[in-house]
């Protein structure tokens, strides 16, 4: 038997997911909650995972953690609305909003062929209710040119959602004493949903595993014992901080926008010949239209779309993947400020902005 912070029990509906630190299921009493038990191995080893719970809980109730979507405030993301603990006061878990019919993100990344896209979600799997519903995905995310505007949408409300966690601040909106950072920022962290209203579909993003968060503030400091990575995603340097961070969220900004992560689909043409790997490209700032572009040979056709961008796009690309300092990438408020700019001009044709290969 679970209990949360007031001893009320916490009744577990049906299994959601599974992981190799967690496993969540709903709330057997409130379907707008999901609840997340983590592994008494993965206890054992985070020393600090009760501590930052706890942190988390206190934040989730004085911070602006919603941005408003769809005309309707929604969670950015798994804060912990409560804790979960055993009847001896151990915590072993939390609760938070669930999202009903959610894909992740990398299915939204990867769709390009649709006799193929969203394949791990066919209509005949659960997911989907019907081919309607599968095709109402396909519709509003194959790589196509009104994809391609939800695309830039969703890395609007992505921007704007991580712009929550990198500049925080109260409800009356004074910026908060705490620094939080991710780390380990991947599509498969993400979830994807459609609210549908009459004729309208809203894109709702919602970020997963913010347990995992590293916190500090000027008095110190708390971490995963274990922190976790993913290669594609880790910034070229070491210390982590939220610029760490920021190069994680471009990388899957220019996934979603050119189909293609940037250090793949490149080769060494001169000065980079011995460079074979993507990891290699990333360290050596071998960016396809960055400063040592010209010593390299673009491979994949999608980055031939880069210079169709506007330049203030470009240039937070740029300062993202080729810049001299990590403290140079861009903020989220200027990913996002440059994106609606982008999409409130009225000039914009998005059947001729790419080539789609």
């Amino acid at each position: 038997m679970y209990i949360n912070t007031t001893g009320a029990a916490i009744p577990l509906g049906n299994q959601l997911g599974k992981g190799g630190a967690a496993t969540v299921y709903l709330h057997g009493q409130d379907r707008g909650r999901a609840v997340k038990i983590f592994k008494p191995e993965y206890l054992a080893r985070e020393q600090t995972l009760a501590k930052r719970l706890q942190q988390l809980h206190k934040l989730s109730n004085v911070a602006a953690l919603d941005v408003e979507f769809g005309g309707k405030p929604r969670a950015v993301g798994s804060w912990p609305k409560d804790l979960v603990m055993e009847r001896s006061g151990r915590v072993v878990g939390f609760t938070m909003d669930t999202v009903h019919d959610g894909i992740d993100l990398t299915e939204v990344i990867y769709a390009r062929d649709p006799r193929q896209a969203f394949f791990k979600y066919s209509p005949q799997g659960k997911r989907f209710k019907s081919k309607a519903h599968h095709q109402q995905w396909m519709s509003t995310f194959l790589y196509h040119p009104e994809g391609l505007r939800n695309r830039f949408i969703l890395c609007y409300y992505l921007a704007a959602s991580f712009e929550r966690i990198y500049d925080l601040r109260g409800r009356d909106g004074k910026r908060l004493d705490l620094q939080l950072c991710n780390f380990d920022i991947k599509p498969n962290n993400i979830l994807v949903s459609l609210d549908k209203q009459g004729r309208t579909t809203h894109i709702i993003p919602y970020i997963l595993d913010l347990d995992n968060l590293t916190m500090a503030n000027s008095t110190g400091r708390m971490a995963p014992s274990h922190p976790q990575h993913t290669p594609e995603y880790r910034a070229p340097e070491g210390p982590v901080d939220k610029y760490y961070d920021y190069y994680s969220i471009a990388v899957i900004f220019h996934q979603l926008l050119f189909n293609i992560h940037p250090f793949e689909g490149v080769q060494g043409a001169s000065r980079f010949t011995d460079g074979t790997v993507r990891d290699f490209f990333a360290q050596n700032k071998c960016f396809p239209w960055g400063r040592n572009g010209r010593f390299l040979k673009r491979t994949a056709v999608q980055h031939e779309n880069f210079p169709r961008l506007p330049k203030d796009l470009q240039e937070l690309f740029l300062r993202a993947f080729d810049s001299d300092s990590p403290g140079q990438r861009p903020a989220m408020r200027e990913w996002s400020d440059a994106l609606v700019r982008f999409l409130s001009d009225r000039n914009v044709r998005f059947e001729r902005l790419f080539q789609f290969p």
